[in-house]
């Protein structure tokens, strides 16, 4: 079976990051990024099309900032481009799906999140780049490996990913 393709979006303004907490689907009843699965469109496309439905806000700029393989998530794989942002219209609302919230980086929800997120929420916070694995047994963490890139690197990967 093929990885699911999907994005995140994480949005940052003074000192704080926008997650959300989903009310259904995959990964309900944790706090998260803006993101979704690609349906027949680009990353960048899944992007700002899941931030308008989730929170109805409008992204303007945005950078890749990571590549994640999950593995075994509930019997399933998943590729996962991350996100960066600070550049975006709008205040976030509510949704049928999800409930957005400004966090303080030093208030963020490690523990109502899925538990790999502390591995590597602190590399976007800190405008680093990264490629990362994780193997998981249902939602519970089994393996890890995290890489730091440089932006190039992390660009070269993605045009491959993309050809």
């Amino acid at each position: 079976m093929k990885p699911i393709k999907a994005t995140l979006l994480y949005l940052i303004r003074d000192g704080e990051i926008l997650l959300v907490y989903k009310k259904r689907g995959h990964g309900e009843g944790k706090w998260n990024g803006i993101g979704g699965k690609i349906d027949g469109e680009t990353p960048e496309e899944c992007v700002i099309r899941e931030a308008a439905e989730e929170t109805s806000l409008r992204v303007n700029k945005f950078e890749l900032c990571g590549i994640i393989y999950f593995y075994n998530v509930y019997g399933r794989d998943w590729d996962v481009f991350v996100f960066r942002g600070e550049d975006f219209e709008g205040t976030p609302l509510e949704s049928e799906e999800v409930f957005p919230k400004w966090f303080k980086f030093s208030d963020i929800p490690y523990e109502e999140m899925w538990e790999d997120d502390k591995e590597w929420l602190p590399l976007v916070i800190e405008g680093r780049y990264f490629m990362a694995e994780f193997h998981f047994d249902g939602d519970k963490l089994i393996h890890s490996k995290v890489m730091n890139l440089s932006k190039e690197e992390i660009q070269n990967i993605y045009q491959r990913l993309k050809e």
